[in-house]
């Protein structure tokens, strides 16, 4: 791949090659990154865990988390002799191919496949996802330079977020979790906090009726809550 044609940024410890059809790493995500090594290092001491674990990014892009996620842990695997595989799903192939280019340069053992979410996975312990989840509704006061598909989650902005835990309820193993950036918090900045207590609200009533256990969420450094965790019961 021609890195002349690729921008640098720093994400968590490591650099990720990025590009015009890449989402732009923040530094809220690294606080996902965090939370998911704090509960996944819990898990294998734990008598819920298998002997073969997965971990499935949906949405993977640069694979910035999923590879930070792998360096963070491959050590532990190694120790306990547990066998895993993670994958980095997208919808984009020629992102799949910078993310399997970044997995390669860092020294990761990721799985990289095409497909529409968790559509490609028939089984996983452990799904993470920084998915789109900005609301349309604010897409004319804000300003980016990503691609619109890896920002905006529909008219409330949860739409995309409501479908990973569908679809995680049919896949995550029992004790399995779910780990997912959200936006809810942000809304109140625009005078729409009305519309964020709805999008909250549709996020932990589905979690509810899909038998997940919602933990309580964790505030990024501007004291937002960020990271939803759940565990299906």
């Amino acid at each position: 791949m021609a890195e002349q044609n690729l921008k640098k940024v720093d994400f968590f410890k490591y650099q990720f090659f990025i590009n015009k059809k890449t989402f732009v790493p923040r530094p809220e995500t690294e606080i996902l990154v965090e939370v998911f090594v704090d509960y996944f290092k819990n898990y294998l001491y734990s008598p819920i865990r298998e002997k073969f674990v997965s971990v499935v990014d949906v949405g993977t892009g640069s694979g910035c988390i999923i590879i930070s996620i792998f360096k963070e842990v491959e050590k532990i695997l190694k120790a306990f002799e547990i066998r895993h595989i993670f994958v980095g799903i997208d919808i984009d192939k020629d992102v799949l191919k910078l993310a399997n280019y970044n997995s390669k340069v860092i020294g990761a053992n990721i799985h990289f496949v095409c497909g529409d979410l968790l559509s490609p996975i028939r089984r996983a312990n452990f799904i993470v996802s920084n998915p789109p989840y900005v609301s349309l509704k604010v897409k004319d006061k804000i300003k980016v330079d990503d691609p619109t598909h890896t920002i905006f989650g529909g008219e409330i902005g949860c739409e995309k977020i409501l479908e990973i835990i569908k679809q995680a309820s049919f896949i995550l193993s029992p004790g399995g979790f779910i780990f997912l950036e959200v936006g809810y918090d942000d809304l109140k900045f625009f005078g729409l906090s009305e519309l964020g207590k709805i999008y909250k609200e549709k996020i932990f009533s589905l979690s509810e009726r899909m038998k997940f256990k919602v933990f309580p969420p964790i505030k990024d450094y501007n004291k937002i809550e960020r990271v939803v965790v759940m565990q299906k019961t």
